[in-house]
Order: C-alpha cells, then structure tokens, then sequence
C-alpha cells in the first residue's frame, strides 16, 4: 500500500489529490490562507507523529549530507514520519518541491514527488566553503566566519 506523506506545498499549489494521505501536526499549522484551509477542509489527510528514533535518523542523515541548515522542524519531522512508515513496512512516498527535503529522503532510499517543480534526480551534498580563500571549513565557530582568513563561508552544494 502505497501512503503519501504530504508537505505543505502540495496544500498551497493544490496540485495533486492522493488516497492515504498523512502529515505531520507543523504541517497543518503551516496552512492559514483561506483558500488553502478550504482545501485541507476537503483532504482525507491523516495527521501523526512521527517516531522520536526517526527523528534522530534524520537529524543525522541531514547532518552528513549538509542539509541540516536548509530544512525547518517541519521538514525534519516529515521526513521522521516517512521513515517511521517505511520501517512499519509500507510504502511512502514524500510529496514535495522542496530539494532538500528530497536529496535527504533520497538518502533515506524514500521515493519523492513532487507538485510544480522537476525533482532533483541524483544525491548531493552542502559542504561549507570560505568565499576568500575557497577552502572547505568544517568547524565554523564565530557565526558564518572563516577560521583562516576571516572571509564569508557559504554553503555550497557538491555532487
């Protein structure tokens, strides 16, 4: 059975209507335009948490691939709860635009699908990188500051 694991962007765009659709609670939270409380009005959407473990899988998934600084608590949590479905044994599918929600649950082996956009197609990776000197700097105490020569570091996505 295949179950849906809806974002708030397949609310907004009203593109897609699936059968088993669930989210997370931040999810519904997310939706205050009226147009849009009228469409959640009329979805069969189940609402559930996911598993604190999955929350921690993710949170170190996302970690490893960079895009811990990209993803909101929303996002984190509904990747938790495609995986706390994946590991009941079903079959989820996260429906997103959201490329970082994406490249983790590729990471996850979680199918994707997304509403406007074209969904990335292969894993990649943020690395934090010095807009002076142009090194990698993996430990970036002082905010967003090189530790070498005092520049800019920025994220910066590598395949």
């Amino acid at each position: 059975m295949r179950v849906y694991v809806i974002d708030s962007s397949a609310i907004f765009f009203r593109k897609r209507f699936y059968s088993n659709m669930v989210t997370v609670p931040e999810v519904i939270q997310e939706i205050k335009d009226e147009k849009s409380v009228d469409y959640l009005s009329i979805m069969e959407l189940e609402v559930k948490m996911p598993d604190d473990e999955c929350v921690n899988e993710v949170l170190e998934v996302a970690k490893q691939t960079g895009d811990i600084h990209k993803l909101s608590n929303t996002d984190i949590k509904l990747l938790a709860l495609a995986l706390t479905l994946k590991k009941e044994e079903k079959n989820p599918i996260i429906v997103t635009d959201d490329y970082s929600i994406q490249n983790v649950a590729i990471n996850l082996h979680i199918e994707t699908d997304s509403i406007v956009q074209t969904g990335i197609s292969k894993a990649f990776k943020w690395v934090k990188v010095c807009k002076g000197c142009r090194r990698i700097v993996n430990d970036v105490g002082n905010g967003n500051i090189c530790p070498i020569c005092g520049s800019e570091v920025l994220l910066s996505r590598v395949k």
